[in-house]
Protein backbone atom coordinates (compact mmCIF):
# COMPACT_ATOMS: atom_id res chain seq x y z
CA UNK A 1 0.00 0.00 0.00
CA UNK A 2 2.39 2.12 0.99
CA UNK A 3 3.06 3.70 -2.78
CA UNK A 4 -0.39 3.09 -4.18
CA UNK A 5 -1.20 6.06 -5.44
CA UNK A 6 1.90 6.89 -6.76
CA UNK A 7 1.50 3.33 -8.85
CA UNK A 8 -1.13 5.29 -10.23
CA UNK A 9 0.19 8.30 -11.52
CA UNK A 10 3.43 6.42 -13.21
CA UNK A 11 1.21 4.37 -15.35
CA UNK A 12 -1.40 7.02 -15.90
CA UNK A 13 -4.52 5.96 -14.85
CA UNK A 14 -3.25 2.12 -15.23
CA UNK A 15 -2.18 1.13 -11.93
CA UNK A 16 -3.98 -0.47 -8.99
CA UNK A 17 -3.29 -1.60 -5.52
CA UNK A 18 0.41 -3.23 -6.25
CA UNK A 19 0.56 -2.90 -9.67
CA UNK A 20 4.26 -2.20 -10.91
CA UNK A 21 5.64 -1.80 -14.25
CA UNK A 22 7.33 -5.02 -15.58
CA UNK A 23 10.95 -4.99 -15.37
CA UNK A 24 13.34 -6.63 -18.44
CA UNK A 25 15.02 -8.87 -15.95
CA UNK A 26 12.00 -9.91 -13.53
CA UNK A 27 12.01 -13.08 -15.66
CA UNK A 28 8.39 -11.67 -17.42
CA UNK A 29 7.54 -11.79 -20.41
CA UNK A 30 7.99 -8.35 -21.76
CA UNK A 31 6.37 -6.60 -24.84
CA UNK A 32 8.63 -4.96 -26.85
CA UNK A 33 6.96 -2.27 -29.08
CA UNK A 34 7.32 -2.66 -32.99
CA UNK A 35 9.74 -1.00 -34.67
CA UNK A 36 8.27 2.34 -35.47
CA UNK A 37 10.57 5.16 -36.46
CA UNK A 38 7.87 7.61 -38.38
CA UNK A 39 5.90 9.67 -35.56
CA UNK A 40 2.45 9.42 -36.06
CA UNK A 41 -0.29 12.11 -37.45
CA UNK A 42 -1.50 14.55 -35.12
CA UNK A 43 -4.28 17.02 -36.07
CA UNK A 44 -3.73 20.70 -34.55
CA UNK A 45 -5.25 22.42 -33.03
CA UNK A 46 -4.66 19.79 -30.13
CA UNK A 47 -7.50 18.68 -28.40
CA UNK A 48 -6.11 20.14 -25.40
CA UNK A 49 -5.38 23.84 -24.38
CA UNK A 50 -2.70 25.30 -22.86
CA UNK A 51 -4.25 26.08 -18.98
CA UNK A 52 -6.18 22.51 -19.25
CA UNK A 53 -6.22 21.32 -15.84
CA UNK A 54 -8.15 18.48 -14.58
CA UNK A 55 -8.70 17.05 -11.25
CA UNK A 56 -9.69 13.81 -10.10
CA UNK A 57 -11.24 11.65 -7.51
CA UNK A 58 -9.48 8.46 -7.08
CA UNK A 59 -11.19 5.69 -5.10
CA UNK A 60 -10.59 2.46 -4.37
CA UNK A 61 -12.57 -0.94 -3.30
CA UNK A 62 -11.98 -4.17 -2.69
CA UNK A 63 -14.93 -5.73 0.01
CA UNK A 64 -15.16 -4.51 2.66
CA UNK A 65 -13.77 -1.68 1.74
CA UNK A 66 -14.74 1.24 -0.68
CA UNK A 67 -12.74 4.88 0.45
CA UNK A 68 -11.57 7.67 -1.20
CA UNK A 69 -7.82 7.40 -1.15
CA UNK A 70 -6.68 10.68 -3.13
CA UNK A 71 -6.85 13.05 -5.76
CA UNK A 72 -4.62 13.37 -9.11
CA UNK A 73 -4.67 16.34 -11.08
CA UNK A 74 -3.77 16.82 -14.49
CA UNK A 75 -2.08 20.09 -16.39
CA UNK A 76 -1.23 20.98 -19.25
CA UNK A 77 1.43 24.05 -19.74
CA UNK A 78 3.42 26.29 -21.94
CA UNK A 79 7.07 26.01 -20.59
CA UNK A 80 8.71 29.83 -20.14
CA UNK A 81 10.87 30.95 -23.14
CA UNK A 82 9.89 27.70 -24.91
CA UNK A 83 7.19 27.83 -28.00
CA UNK A 84 7.51 24.50 -29.55
CA UNK A 85 7.28 22.60 -26.37
CA UNK A 86 4.56 21.15 -24.23
CA UNK A 87 4.86 20.62 -20.56
CA UNK A 88 1.96 17.99 -19.27
CA UNK A 89 2.51 17.90 -14.89
CA UNK A 90 0.55 15.07 -13.03
CA UNK A 91 0.38 15.86 -9.19
CA UNK A 92 -1.04 13.49 -6.73
CA UNK A 93 -1.80 13.39 -3.73
CA UNK A 94 -3.20 11.39 -0.74
CA UNK A 95 -6.30 11.80 1.53
CA UNK A 96 -8.99 10.06 3.31
CA UNK A 97 -8.41 6.11 3.74
CA UNK A 98 -5.03 6.45 2.87
CA UNK A 99 -4.26 8.41 5.66
CA UNK A 100 -6.60 7.63 8.18
CA UNK A 101 -6.64 4.08 7.98
CA UNK A 102 -3.36 3.24 5.91
CA UNK A 103 -1.18 5.35 7.46
CA UNK A 104 0.20 6.55 4.06
CA UNK A 105 1.02 10.23 3.18
CA UNK A 106 1.66 10.99 -0.68
CA UNK A 107 2.45 14.45 -2.39
CA UNK A 108 4.56 13.10 -5.85
CA UNK A 109 4.51 15.04 -9.25
CA UNK A 110 5.64 13.89 -12.38
CA UNK A 111 6.49 16.20 -15.59
CA UNK A 112 6.81 15.56 -19.12
CA UNK A 113 8.31 17.99 -21.73
CA UNK A 114 6.96 16.97 -25.11
CA UNK A 115 7.34 18.47 -28.80
CA UNK A 116 3.88 20.66 -29.54
CA UNK A 117 4.14 19.07 -33.03
CA UNK A 118 4.05 15.48 -32.65
CA UNK A 119 4.07 14.70 -28.74
CA UNK A 120 7.77 13.06 -29.12
CA UNK A 121 8.99 13.34 -25.38
CA UNK A 122 12.27 15.08 -24.36
CA UNK A 123 12.44 14.43 -20.98
CA UNK A 124 10.60 13.11 -17.61
CA UNK A 125 10.73 13.80 -14.07
CA UNK A 126 9.31 12.01 -11.39
CA UNK A 127 9.59 13.43 -7.58
CA UNK A 128 8.15 11.42 -5.37
CA UNK A 129 7.52 12.04 -2.09
CA UNK A 130 5.75 9.56 0.01
CA UNK A 131 5.88 9.32 3.89
CA UNK A 132 9.83 9.34 4.59
CA UNK A 133 10.78 8.68 1.42
CA UNK A 134 11.81 11.19 -1.61
CA UNK A 135 13.23 9.93 -4.72
CA UNK A 136 13.97 11.87 -7.84
CA UNK A 137 13.99 10.81 -11.24
CA UNK A 138 15.32 11.84 -14.76
CA UNK A 139 14.67 10.37 -18.04
CA UNK A 140 16.28 12.36 -20.86
CA UNK A 141 15.55 11.34 -24.72
CA UNK A 142 17.94 11.67 -27.71
CA UNK A 143 15.74 11.97 -30.75
CA UNK A 144 18.86 11.78 -33.63
CA UNK A 145 20.04 8.64 -31.58
CA UNK A 146 16.99 7.15 -30.52
CA UNK A 147 18.16 6.45 -26.49
CA UNK A 148 17.27 7.58 -23.52
CA UNK A 149 19.26 8.05 -20.39
CA UNK A 150 17.97 7.44 -17.06
CA UNK A 151 18.99 7.73 -13.36
CA UNK A 152 17.42 7.69 -10.27
CA UNK A 153 18.61 9.65 -6.76
CA UNK A 154 17.47 9.17 -3.11
CA UNK A 155 17.30 12.44 -1.63
CA UNK A 156 16.85 11.10 2.01
CA UNK A 157 20.20 9.41 1.72
CA UNK A 158 23.28 11.11 0.67
CA UNK A 159 24.99 7.81 0.84
CA UNK A 160 22.95 6.11 -1.48
CA UNK A 161 24.41 6.47 -4.93
CA UNK A 162 21.32 5.56 -6.96
CA UNK A 163 20.88 4.18 -10.13
CA UNK A 164 21.27 5.11 -14.21
CA UNK A 165 21.22 3.22 -17.30
CA UNK A 166 21.46 4.26 -20.91
CA UNK A 167 19.21 2.19 -23.25
CA UNK A 168 18.10 2.10 -27.30
CA UNK A 169 14.72 3.38 -27.43
CA UNK A 170 12.19 4.79 -30.64
CA UNK A 171 12.80 8.02 -32.63
CA UNK A 172 9.21 8.60 -31.76
CA UNK A 173 8.24 7.64 -28.41
CA UNK A 174 5.70 8.79 -24.90
CA UNK A 175 6.12 8.26 -21.25
CA UNK A 176 3.79 7.57 -18.72
CA UNK A 177 2.34 10.72 -18.83
CA UNK A 178 2.17 11.67 -22.34
CA UNK A 179 0.50 8.74 -23.15
CA UNK A 180 -2.83 9.77 -21.92
CA UNK A 181 -2.58 12.96 -24.08
CA UNK A 182 -1.53 11.00 -27.12
CA UNK A 183 -4.60 8.82 -26.83
CA UNK A 184 -7.13 12.13 -26.72
CA UNK A 185 -5.43 12.57 -30.63
CA UNK A 186 -6.45 9.53 -32.32
CA UNK A 187 -9.49 9.06 -34.29
CA UNK A 188 -10.29 5.58 -32.08
CA UNK A 189 -13.52 4.97 -34.24
CA UNK A 190 -13.19 1.36 -34.78
CA UNK A 191 -14.47 -1.20 -32.32
CA UNK A 192 -11.65 -3.21 -30.91
CA UNK A 193 -8.94 -2.38 -33.57
CA UNK A 194 -6.10 -1.08 -31.02
CA UNK A 195 -3.48 1.59 -31.78
CA UNK A 196 -0.49 0.67 -30.17
CA UNK A 197 2.45 3.08 -29.48
CA UNK A 198 5.82 2.36 -27.57
CA UNK A 199 6.19 4.02 -24.36
CA UNK A 200 9.17 4.17 -22.14
CA UNK A 201 9.89 4.41 -18.39
CA UNK A 202 12.74 3.70 -16.10
CA UNK A 203 14.84 2.93 -19.01
CA UNK A 204 12.95 0.48 -20.54
CA UNK A 205 10.68 0.67 -23.60
CA UNK A 206 7.21 -0.73 -23.76
CA UNK A 207 4.45 -1.59 -26.48
CA UNK A 208 1.32 -0.26 -25.15
CA UNK A 209 -2.08 0.38 -26.97
CA UNK A 210 -5.76 1.86 -27.15
CA UNK A 211 -8.53 0.47 -28.74
CA UNK A 212 -12.45 1.47 -28.87
CA UNK A 213 -14.95 -0.77 -26.46
CA UNK A 214 -18.43 1.43 -27.14
CA UNK A 215 -20.16 4.45 -26.46
CA UNK A 216 -21.75 5.56 -22.84
CA UNK A 217 -23.23 8.10 -21.24
CA UNK A 218 -21.20 8.81 -17.88
CA UNK A 219 -22.16 10.93 -14.75
CA UNK A 220 -19.50 12.43 -12.94
CA UNK A 221 -19.15 15.50 -10.18
CA UNK A 222 -17.94 17.78 -13.05
CA UNK A 223 -21.47 16.70 -15.23
CA UNK A 224 -22.89 14.73 -17.20
CA UNK A 225 -21.03 13.58 -21.03
CA UNK A 226 -21.70 11.35 -23.78
CA UNK A 227 -18.37 9.55 -23.95
CA UNK A 228 -16.03 6.64 -25.87
CA UNK A 229 -15.48 3.78 -23.66
CA UNK A 230 -11.59 2.69 -24.12
CA UNK A 231 -9.17 -0.04 -23.44
CA UNK A 232 -6.00 0.65 -22.09
CA UNK A 233 -4.09 -1.98 -23.37
CA UNK A 234 -1.01 -1.83 -20.72
CA UNK A 235 -0.90 -5.64 -18.64
CA UNK A 236 -0.09 -8.89 -19.11
CA UNK A 237 3.58 -7.68 -19.68
CA UNK A 238 2.91 -4.85 -21.84
CA UNK A 239 3.82 -2.14 -19.50
CA UNK A 240 2.13 -4.09 -15.80
CA UNK A 241 3.41 -7.55 -15.70
CA UNK A 242 0.48 -8.63 -13.15
CA UNK A 243 -3.34 -9.16 -15.35
CA UNK A 244 -5.81 -6.72 -14.70
CA UNK A 245 -8.17 -4.81 -16.65
CA UNK A 246 -7.89 -0.79 -17.50
CA UNK A 247 -10.56 1.24 -18.93
CA UNK A 248 -11.01 5.06 -19.49
CA UNK A 249 -13.73 7.35 -20.45
CA UNK A 250 -13.48 10.15 -23.19
CA UNK A 251 -16.05 12.65 -24.36
CA UNK A 252 -17.52 11.74 -27.52
CA UNK A 253 -15.72 14.97 -28.99
CA UNK A 254 -12.62 16.55 -30.34
CA UNK A 255 -11.92 17.43 -26.89
CA UNK A 256 -11.39 13.90 -26.32
CA UNK A 257 -11.65 14.93 -22.29
CA UNK A 258 -10.97 11.93 -19.78
CA UNK A 259 -13.87 11.70 -17.40
CA UNK A 260 -13.49 8.61 -16.15
CA UNK A 261 -11.16 5.55 -15.29
CA UNK A 262 -11.36 2.17 -13.66
CA UNK A 263 -8.50 -0.28 -12.96
CA UNK A 264 -9.63 -3.89 -12.15
CA UNK A 265 -6.68 -6.11 -10.96
CA UNK A 266 -6.85 -9.07 -8.46
CA UNK A 267 -5.87 -6.32 -5.64
CA UNK A 268 -8.74 -4.53 -6.06
CA UNK A 269 -10.40 -2.00 -7.59
CA UNK A 270 -9.18 1.81 -8.32
CA UNK A 271 -11.88 4.32 -9.88
CA UNK A 272 -11.05 7.61 -10.94
CA UNK A 273 -13.99 10.78 -11.28
CA UNK A 274 -13.28 14.02 -12.56
CA UNK A 275 -14.83 16.54 -10.18
CA UNK A 276 -12.86 19.83 -11.31
CA UNK A 277 -12.58 20.61 -15.30
CA UNK A 278 -11.25 23.97 -16.75
CA UNK A 279 -10.73 23.52 -20.54
CA UNK A 280 -8.00 26.42 -20.24
CA UNK A 281 -7.90 29.02 -23.08
CA UNK A 282 -4.90 29.06 -25.25
CA UNK A 283 -5.51 26.17 -28.44
CA UNK A 284 -1.98 24.59 -29.41
CA UNK A 285 -1.28 24.86 -33.09
CA UNK A 286 1.98 23.48 -34.46
CA UNK A 287 5.28 25.51 -34.85
CA UNK A 288 6.53 23.70 -38.04
CA UNK A 289 5.40 21.20 -40.75
CA UNK A 290 4.63 18.04 -40.42
CA UNK A 291 7.01 15.36 -42.08
CA UNK A 292 5.93 13.16 -45.21
CA UNK A 293 6.48 10.47 -43.34
CA UNK A 294 4.04 9.81 -40.96
CA UNK A 295 1.50 7.10 -39.12
CA UNK A 296 -2.59 7.09 -39.12
CA UNK A 297 -4.64 5.26 -37.63
CA UNK A 298 -5.87 3.41 -39.93
CA UNK A 299 -2.04 2.20 -40.65
CA UNK A 300 -2.14 0.77 -37.57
Amino acid sequence: MSRFVSAVVAVVFVAGIGVWPARADSGDKVVHPPEVVAPFAIKHPLPFKFGERLKFDVKFSRFPIYANVGEVTFAVMQPVGSDSHVKFEVAAVSRGALLSLFGVKVNDVFTTLADRNDLFVYSTIKNINENDERQHEEAVFDRQAARVRWRSSNLTDPTDPGAAVERETKAWVQDVVSAIYFARTRKLNKVNREVHFPVSDRGETYDIGVALVGRERVKVDAGTFDAIKVEGRIFNGRLVRRSGEMYLWFTDDDRRIPVKAVVKTDRGTVTFDLHTLDEGSQPITPTRKAPVAVIDDDDE
